[in-house]
């Protein structure tokens, strides 16, 4: 048999209430995690574009003569290449370039570097990364800053 349970007067609406107070907070959160997901992936986009442009630097003095792959005589065009066929959303502009005798200006060519082997090359890559879900919602774009700035810093040596 089944038994009956008797409900006390006003409470029947009482656990509705309580879900819909609790809605917009769980999707605030589950927002929040598919952000950082999203963040996230585009830290790793932006760490190994910037080691692969530092690895064909690093290896330019060997194969700046070379015609395969992205290699040029140009520093700056072999890194610029091998980031952005990594991450193809890079701008130019969003490439540093840095030598022992200090940055690279590639507007002006490098055709006078003449770095030795050992030498450092450093590549910092600043990627301005658009929140797509936050960015979306009155309130919290307010809070949270979009484009919210990736960058990474690799440093390797010339072979």
């Amino acid at each position: 048999m089944f038994l009956r349970t008797e409900t006390k007067s006003g409470q029947e609406g009482q656990s509705i209430v309580e879900t819909a107070l609790m809605i917009p907070v769980v999707l605030l959160l589950l927002m929040g995690i598919i952000e950082f997901g999203f963040l996230f992936y585009a830290h790793v986009r932006v760490s190994n574009a910037a080691r692969e442009g530092a690895r064909a630097g690093s290896l330019w003095l060997i194969h700046r003569e070379a015609t395969a792959h992205y290699y040029d005589p140009i520093l700056c065009d072999t890194v610029h290449d091998a980031v952005q066929s990594e991450f193809s959303a890079v701008e130019h502009d969003d490439i540093l370039i840095t030598l022992k005798e200090g940055v690279v200006d590639c507007d002006l060519g490098d055709a006078d570097l003449a770095p030795l082997a050992g030498e450092p090359v450093t590549v910092t890559l600043v990627y301005d990364y658009t929140l797509p879900v936050t960015s979306g919602l009155p309130i919290i774009r307010d809070v949270i800053s979009s484009p919210f700035p990736v960058s990474r810093l690799v440093v390797m040596r010339f072979q």
